[in-house]
């Protein structure tokens, strides 16, 4: 299946800078689509006639890129961005996502993290199994 990445315009694309996101990347000689969840540190512009591909900087969350590295926006088949964790909340920091774009509206069929308050995942978080 052929699909295309997303088209951003300056002003979306800036908007994700310091952003933590949830990223689905395809590329077309690939079966399988990949999440991962990245830190946006930057943005590079097409400019025409000089580099025709756009990309956003980003940052692995666990910490060991020691450079940005690139996301091209033709290979983002969805992006959400990730609420921050605050002292007050149950820890769940995928429990509410914003800034969808997909141009698939169908989606990929990717799971996604539970929901909190669904069968699996009560409010608190908690899905009673005993962590050492």
């Amino acid at each position: 299946m052929t699909s295309t990445g997303l088209t951003l315009d300056a002003a979306s694309a800036f908007g994700y800078i310091g952003q933590t996101v949830l990223v689905e990347l395809f590329w077309d000689d690939e079966p399988q689509t990949v999440w991962h969840c990245l830190h946006i540190v930057g943005v590079m512009l097409p400019v025409e006639g000089v580099y025709p591909h756009g990309c956003f900087m980003t940052l692995d969350l666990n910490g060991s890129d020691d450079f940005p590295n690139e996301v091209f926006f033709t290979n983002i088949r969805t992006i959400r961005a990730m609420r921050h964790r605050d002292r007050r909340g149950s820890g769940n920091v995928l429990g509410r996502m914003t800034l969808t774009h997909s141009p698939d509206a169908a989606g990929s069929g990717a799971a996604l993290p539970a929901r909190r308050n669904s069968s699996t995942v009560p409010a608190n978080g908690s899905t009673g199994a005993a962590h050492p």
